[in-house]
């Protein structure tokens, strides 16, 4: 028996969790135990019976500990629900992330968060209020995604290039960000082609000095060169290499497309030669974001991408486009169109399946969403409070069921690794990426003794989504309780509408 794991049958505990197979991926404990619950910590783990206020069978179920997510744009109370089904304790908006900082965990705090909740200080908030400020609201970024993607019929912060005070304006801004406890810096890059070296480089620099990540969406959506995505991954491993700053690659799975062979060799080169880089992935071959965006441009995406234009499909409509025309309309029309777009069949081609693989499985990598707000039939971000969601909004599948989906297809189906390495993906991954910078990290993805009490109890043979792009929001299944700092926010696969037990994950404050 591990020496992390205690007994104590003297004590009356808060929450017992009993006789479920805890697994726990940093230790590799895999077995039949009893788990004690005193406040939001975990307080013994033992093979003896405990005496608990509140005693759940877990029999026959697996307790391991909650899921991290280091990509969530959706910071509301209504997706976070959502979420929490899908088995996620913590959801960090840390590729986009917000401006200013203080706002957007004082708002979080104000209204309360089912789960966990963080983000990066936005380098893009920057960008858009330094080049485009028509989309400042009383002079400053609004500290949300749907501010940052309303931003996208604005050309200027897209394309311009930062030099002299339009660049120290840009740091200053984002330094202030890491001032106010942002989880590190988050570099949209790929939606601002316009920004240079020069500047990505003062970026780098920033974030070695706060001893924290970027997080970056490469700028090139594309295999061809001379712009392709593969010159991007060089030119991170450069940044990091160059700088010393710790480096994460956005969801390799999709800026990589179909050279993922080629990339993910080129960061596990990198990483053996010491280079702080890191990575995620999601469980999908398919996409989501503005149809404006650059890396859409209907002038060359088919080739770019090795697409048709039937594998974007309109998140509003949920209707297939079929020529370039239908395209250039749309854009002209909603240039913020939320569309998917599907890079990989891996349902329907064991090649993309394998190609996915790379990705998904990537040693150390996190699994993520990369999930965004739900949206109206009228296009608009959906924020209300109600439950359950009202029939009828929009998503990609991923934003409700990217970790069943991990587990029932990667693990139960096609039993490509172990329950043991599936926590390793879900959850451990994604708190050592970032527990060297946030230190309270390291309490997160455990079910060790102290470790806060965020913690599944889920069934493995019935664990599964459901969601998909026709019912987007459809909740998962097999999460059978859910527990978030010690409090069920879901019991026998029941919401807790009135539980908020969520959390800041939040960078050292010295503004």
């Amino acid at each position: 028996m591990k020496e992390s794991i205690k007994k104590n049958v003297d004590v009356v505990y808060d929450v017992v969790l009993k006789n479920g197979r805890v697994i726990d991926a940093e230790t590799y404990t895999d077995g039949i135990f009893n788990v004690g619950i005193i406040g939001d910590k975990i307080a013994t783990i033992s093979a003896e019976e405990l005496k608990g206020k509140d005693v759940v069978d877990a029999t026959g179920k697996i307790v391991c500990p909650g899921f991290i997510d280091l990509h969530a744009h959706s910071q509301n109370i209504g997706s976070n629900r959502i979420q929490a089904f899908d088995g996620l304790t913590t959801a960090l908006d840390l590729e986009s992330g917000v401006l200013p900082v203080s706002e957007f965990y004082e708002n979080c705090a104000k209204e309360g968060r089912p789960i966990n909740y963080g983000a990066s200080a936005a380098w893009g908030g920057a960008r858009i209020v330094t080049f485009s400020p028509q989309k400042a609201v009383n002079g400053k970024p609004v500290p949300s995604v749907e501010w940052f993607l309303g931003a996208f019929d604005a050309t200027e912060w897209v394309m311009s290039v930062a030099e002299g005070e339009n660049l120290q304006k840009i740091l200053d801004m984002t330094e202030e960000g890491l001032k106010e406890g942002g989880i590190g810096v988050g570099v949209p890059w790929g939606y601002a082609p316009g920004a240079g070296m020069k500047e990505l480089l003062g970026i780098w620099q920033l974030a070695k000095k706060y001893n924290v990540p970027t997080y970056t969406h490469i700028q090139n959506l594309s295999m061809i060169d001379p712009n392709s995505g593969t010159k991007n991954i060089v030119e991170m491993i450069g940044l990091a290499a160059s700088t010393g700053a710790k480096t994460h690659i956005c969801h390799l799975n999709s800026v990589s497309l179909r050279d993922i062979p080629l990339t993910s060799q080129l960061i596990k080169t990198a990483q053996a030669a010491g280079i702080p880089l890191t990575t995620e992935a999601y469980a999908y071959g398919s996409g989501n974001g503005p149809l404006g965006a650059a890396e859409f441009d209907p002038e060359d995406v088919r080739e770019r991408l090795a697409i048709d234009w039937s594998d974007l499909t309109a998140i509003k409509t949920m209707k297939d486009f079929q020529t370039k025309e239908e395209v250039v309309k749309a854009i002209k029309e909603d240039p913020n169109l939320s569309t998917v777009v599907h890079y990989l069949r891996e349902d329907d081609n064991a090649h993309d399946a394998s190609l996915l693989d790379m990705s998904v499985l990537f040693p150390g990598a996190a699994v993520v969403t990369d999930g965004l707000p739900y949206t109206t039939a009228e296009g608009k971000f959906f924020h209300s409070n109600e439950w359950p969601l009202p029939e009828g909004l929009s998503n990609h599948p991923r934003a409700a069921g990217n970790y069943c989906r991990f587990l029932r297809k990667w693990v139960r189906e096609r039993g490509v690794i172990s329950w043991m390495e599936a926590m390793r993906h879900t959850s451990l991954n994604a708190a050592k990426i970032l527990e060297d910078s946030i230190p309270e990290m390291k309490n997160k993805a455990r079910i060790q003794v102290g470790a806060d009490a965020d913690i599944l109890v889920f069934d493995p043979e019935t664990v599964s989504e459901q969601a998909d792009f026709r019912n987007p929001a459809k909740l998962s299944t097999g999460m059978h309780h859910v527990i978030i700092n010690g409090t069920f926010l879901i019991r026998d696969e029941k919401l807790d509408t009135n539980a908020l037990p969520g959390k800041p994950i939040r960078g050292k404050i010295t503004a």
